[in-house]
């Protein structure tokens, strides 16, 4: 491992001691919350897997997957403020080449497919959008070369701070509901990456009703718990993270919610960049980067893993791979993620 990850696994297992009794294997009591289903808030449910001590389970009603108990909202609002977080990030926003290209590549897909959907004004703008969790900004400024009014919210402050170069005030450094952005006032609200991690789904749906115009157009991406590569590796994914992520959305959860919250689904796209060969064998070769005690597999299973993996490193079956394996998943309708449209159906009354 290189000095950045052996930095960022260290930070891991010394947030890891903070949270957990190493004597029981279960958070500390001062550090846990316990909680109903976030979709239909029943309180039964059953054990889905374990990680790092994590609990994940599976509502026994409505088939959501979620984090219990999970760290309450000071441990959590801790660990995002921590020497893990601050390592991680490093990454995550620099300026990496590679990342921006990817991340271009993304989000002119994400706007091409909002823009089948959002309604184009007659003097060309395409009228309010938010994002909520704007990272470094390379979403938000695709958007305003699409013709949008773009806003966003950022809890990060370096990252509000760079995204507030190119849009001023329209950039604010808080949550959702402390921006208190004015009833109808958006045509288009987009979350990547970012439903996974909300502590309250339905109370942000909530918001998000409020702010939303009618017929406003939402987009959310997430990772699919039903994908075939969350069927095959389960918690070894990176994405199986219990520090972070406490809610594994797939579409039926989604949509399900979406309803409850006066939204009705459009279309929901897969898509499984993740899921290749490579990647499959990866995960018996070597932990993630989000695990403290991984599985460990048995010698030979290793060596076999890494010597078949041998063979995806030529150019032309890695090419093969990347491009026809994704496929497979998609045409299931099992993908890795899942980038659900849907509009706003009616304003939501709370008492």
């Amino acid at each position: 491992m290189d000095n950045y990850e052996d930095r960022l696994k260290s930070a891991l297992i010394n947030q890891h001691k903070k949270w957990f009794d190493h004597n029981t294997r279960s958070l500390r009591p001062e550090h846990a919350q316990e909680i109903n289903c976030p979709v239909c808030d029943l309180a039964a449910h059953k054990l889905y897997f374990q990680k790092d001590w994590f609990k994940f389970v599976k509502c026994s009603e409505c088939g959501m997957v979620f984090l219990n108990p999970r760290l309450n909202e000071k441990a959590t609002y801790d660990f995002y403020n921590s020497e893990w977080t601050a390592i991680y990030n490093e990454r995550k926003f620099d300026a990496v080449p590679r990342t921006i290209k990817l991340d271009d590549i993304i989000n002119e897909t994400n706007l091409n497919l909002l823009e089948n959907f959002a309604d184009k004004r007659t003097d060309g703008n395409r009228g309010n959008l938010l994002e909520i969790g704007t990272g470094s900004g390379f979403f938000i400024r695709k958007a305003v070369e699409h013709g949008y009014n773009a806003y966003g919210v950022e809890l990060n402050y370096n990252n509000c701070m760079k995204v507030k170069d190119l849009l001023g005030d329209n950039i604010i450094n808080a949550d959702l509901y402390s921006a208190r952005f004015s009833a109808r006032m958006f045509d288009v609200i987009y979350m990547r990456d970012v439903f996974e991690h909300v502590p309250d789904p339905k109370r942000m749906l909530y918001e998000m009703n409020r702010i939303a115009n009618d017929g406003c157009v939402i987009y959310i991406e997430v990772p699919n718990i039903e994908g075939l590569i969350y069927k095959i590796v389960k918690e070894k994914h990176v994405c199986v993270f219990g520090f972070e992520h406490l809610n594994y959305w797939s579409p039926q959860s989604l949509a399900r919610i979406l309803g409850t919250c006066g939204f009705e689904v459009a279309e929901i796209k897969h898509e499984s960049l993740d899921f290749t060969l490579s990647r499959l064998l990866a995960h018996f070769c070597e932990a993630s980067f989000t695990s403290i005690e991984p599985v460990h597999y048995p010698a030979i299973v290793k060596l076999l893993a890494r010597f078949v993996s041998l063979g995806f490193s030529l150019p032309l079956l890695s090419t093969i791979d990347k491009r026809l394996t994704p496929l497979i998943a998609d045409s299931m309708r099992r993908g890795s993620v899942i980038k659900t449209i849907a509009r706003k159906t009616g304003d939501i009354l709370l008492i």
